[in-house]
């Protein structure tokens, strides 16, 4: 009960962004050659069963913030482990019409990326993986959004001659989506990967100009 108890804390002490979603893309918009995101969000963390078809839902009141706990605990370690670095964006600069530079959150690590744009979308290009974004109110807004993957596991501890089983998650990759749901997302992955996981956990992680 505890423990429950505990995973409830750590959920709720991260910023979860409820606000509805756009379904398409915007048309015609500008792009400015700096913006600063300001707003950064990891949505309600979900965990699916791949051995169902179409994957399933697990909901059980603990699962579902393991996964937060393993962000709280870690993304501030130092070093912080991969992916957690990479979760979120301070600023973007689009040095010309094929280039871009992104800056990593409270970190003077820039990387830069080849630009393709698509109207008010836009795919960053790089050999460290690539970004989508969205230009919104015809190019004065930006968002940045990845749905990562964790395989899920069960993990015995002891803990002076106790023994605990503890979730534990494995970062196996992050996906591209704009207007994708987490279902999608999902069910797409238990495709391309058929019997190689039987739990996993998904996180969209968020970045945009303003809330």
């Amino acid at each position: 009960m505890m423990q429950q108890f505990f995973y409830l804390i750590l959920g709720s002490s991260l910023i979860l962004s409820c606000k509805d979603e756009p379904t398409s893309p915007e048309m015609n918009c500008h792009l400015d050659d700096h913006y600063n995101l300001v707003y950064h969000a990891i949505d309600a963390e979900k965990i699916f069963d791949l051995r169902e078809d179409p994957p399933k839902e697990i909901r059980n009141g603990k699962i579902e913030y393991a996964l937060t706990g393993h962000w709280f605990f870690y993304h501030n370690a130092d070093p912080a482990p991969h992916p957690y670095p990479e979760f979120f964006i301070d600023t973007i600069l689009f040095l010309d019409s094929v280039t871009a530079e992104v800056y990593l959150f409270e970190s003077e690590i820039a990387r830069n990326y080849t630009v393709a744009r698509n109207d008010c979308g836009i795919d960053l290009t790089s050999s460290l993986g690539d970004l989508h974004l969205e230009l919104t109110q015809g190019g004065n807004e930006l968002t940045e959004q990845r749905f990562y993957i964790f395989d899920h596991r069960k993990k015995h501890v002891t803990v002076d001659s106790q023994s605990f089983v503890l979730d534990s998650f494995t970062f196996i990759e992050y996906r591209l989506g704009p207007f994708s749901s987490y279902e999608e997302i999902i069910q797409q992955f238990a495709k391309d990967n058929p019997g190689q996981y039987d739990t996993v956990g998904i996180e969209l992680v968020k970045n945009r100009t303003r809330e």
